[in-house]
């Protein structure tokens, strides 16, 4: 389909389409909190943010196993032979967000940077994602706010695709915010993310009454 061929020419043209660096969040994130356990990172492209964290685990001796769901089949190649390339291993799915059946209680966390999708399957993903999670799971993410729309520094040209604090608020309202920035961030990853940009940050823990 048209979406999925959009993205694999993206990436078929450039490898490192983002930059292989993980996104700066995700680094500060991690240094804060014990991303370990059963991880999924949705949206991920060619996984510089997986490939880190992995990375993090391995050398500081922590459990740690890695799923990724993307709708480029492309960008998984990619990954799976940089994964190999350093002996990370990655269970990958090629999953289109907008139809994706979501488990139940399964990941310690979920991973979602820049992953833009319409208004519908934004509180898809969302509903999704707290129903996947673990009591006491995190969601831990960057997206770029709807005012990204007027920075013209990278994400979608179409305002629906953006986000809404408000939206992911919505989803989460009874767990526990550890961290929510909405604002401005420089942000140099790839030639598609260039310079300032307005984002929304956050690490969640959820909390599901027993």
């Amino acid at each position: 389909d048209e979406m999925s061929q959009h993205w694999n020419e993206l990436y078929a043209q450039t490898q490192d389409l983002y930059g292989t660096a993980a996104n700066l969040f995700i680094q500060e994130i991690a240094g804060e909190i014990l991303i370990e356990g059963k991880t999924l990172a949705i949206a991920e492209g060619e996984g510089r943010n997986i490939l880190y964290l992995a990375e993090q685990a391995r050398q500081y001796n922590y459990p740690f196993s890695a799923e990724v769901w993307d709708y480029s089949d492309v960008a998984l190649k990619h990954l799976s032979s940089k994964a190999e390339a350093t002996g990370i291993k990655l269970e990958l799915r090629h999953v289109d967000l907008t139809a994706a059946k979501w488990p139940s209680e399964r990941y310690q966390n979920v991973i979602c940077v820049f992953g833009h999708f319409d208004t519908e399957t934004q509180k898809q993903v969302l509903e999704g994602i707290r129903k996947s999670l673990l009591n006491g799971g995190w969601f831990i993410g960057e997206l770029y706010s709807k005012e990204q729309i007027n920075y013209k520094t990278g994400g979608p040209k179409n305002i629906e695709y953006l986000y809404d604090p408000w939206d992911i608020l919505q989803v989460f309202k009874q767990d526990h915010i550890h961290h929510f920035y909405v604002g401005e961030q420089e942000r140099q990853e790839g030639e598609l993310h260039c310079g300032k940009c307005h984002v929304i940050q956050f690490a969640i823990q959820v909390i599901k009454s027993k």
